[in-house]
């Protein structure tokens, strides 16, 4: 500082106190703006990375998903994982005819013009993913077992399967054209003795071609299902009055025709409620046939 200026600032100490005054409040407000001013860049450093992060989580989560989908595919086709398949209306056959949809995947029902509606149709690919009530529809729906026997006639070991689920035989013998039969046998002798129902039955294209096919007779002669129709109060009257189940087939064509079947006559020496009377039943329709 030069000797001139040292000079002037004692002779007017006021001046030179308020121009530092001034000095030292600008050097503060600059100090202030620049401090503002970094701490705004901090915070648009943070919002920035943080978004950053967030989009890249994003993407790894999108990554992922696609991922699992991707591994996900065999056990979204997996029969036993398969979801959607029921009846969301009850079906009462007494009540009126009732739609019934079922879903697998894509539709496997059939329509059935006498009914108006649609029935569950079994297949390998479906067969473990039917609920029990719809397993129901099909012994309680009338055409229904007609129907998937159609289905699938060359398929011995599904049919097995089908006729051993207890929903059906339970829902069957409950039917209204049914339950009556087993339990008057009267009532079961009269179904009997009308030939025209039995052939009309029997010679069905269904049923014949069933017919034709020991093993699938034999199938249906050891299920569940059949084991239901011969504790039924009316058959197990017969099983127990032989002689009389005798004088049945002997009097019926159809009847005596069937007992001569060989898948027929194998079904009957091999079932449980059977075989200790098969010699007499199978007997009769020999002597009737010479």
């Amino acid at each position: 500082m030069k000797t001139e200026e040292i000079i002037e600032r004692l002779r007017h100490p006021k001046k030179y106190a308020r121009q530092a005054a001034a000095a030292k409040a600008q050097t503060q407000s600059a100090s202030a703006a620049q401090a503002q001013q970094d701490e705004r860049s901090s915070w648009i450093a943070w919002i920035v990375a943080l978004s950053a992060i967030a989009i890249a989580a994003l993407a790894w989560m999108v990554v992922l998903q696609a991922k699992n989908r991707a591994e996900n595919v065999t056990a979204a086709l997996d029969p036993t994982q398969i979801q959607g398949l029921s009846s969301e209306t009850e079906f009462n056959p007494s009540q009126g005819v009732t739609y019934v949809q079922i879903y697998e995947g894509q539709d496997r029902n059939v329509s059935v013009d006498e009914l108006g509606t649609t029935l569950p149709i079994i297949s390998r690919y479906n067969y473990q993913a039917i609920t029990p009530k719809n397993y129901g529809i099909i012994g309680l729906a009338p055409w229904a077992l007609t129907e998937n026997f159609a289905a699938n006639l060359q398929d011995t070991e599904l049919i097995r399967y089908l006729l051993n689920r207890k929903e059906v035989g339970e829902a069957f013998i409950t039917r209204e054209d049914v339950a009556p039969l087993l339990a008057d046998p009267q009532l079961l002798a009269g179904l009997a003795q009308d030939t025209a129902t039995l052939e009309g039955f029997l010679n069905s294209n269904v049923i014949s071609q069933m017919l034709a096919n020991p093993d699938m007779v034999r199938a249906v002669g050891g299920s569940r299902f059949m084991s239901y129709l011969l504790t039924s109060k009316a058959v197990k009257y017969y099983r127990d009055h032989p002689q009389e189940a005798v004088k049945l087939i002997e009097a019926s064509a159809p009847l005596s025709a069937l007992a001569k079947n060989e898948g027929i006559r194998k079904a009957v020496t091999e079932n449980y409620y059977l075989k200790p009377i098969a010699g007499q039943l199978l007997g009769t329709s020999a002597k009737a046939a010479k």
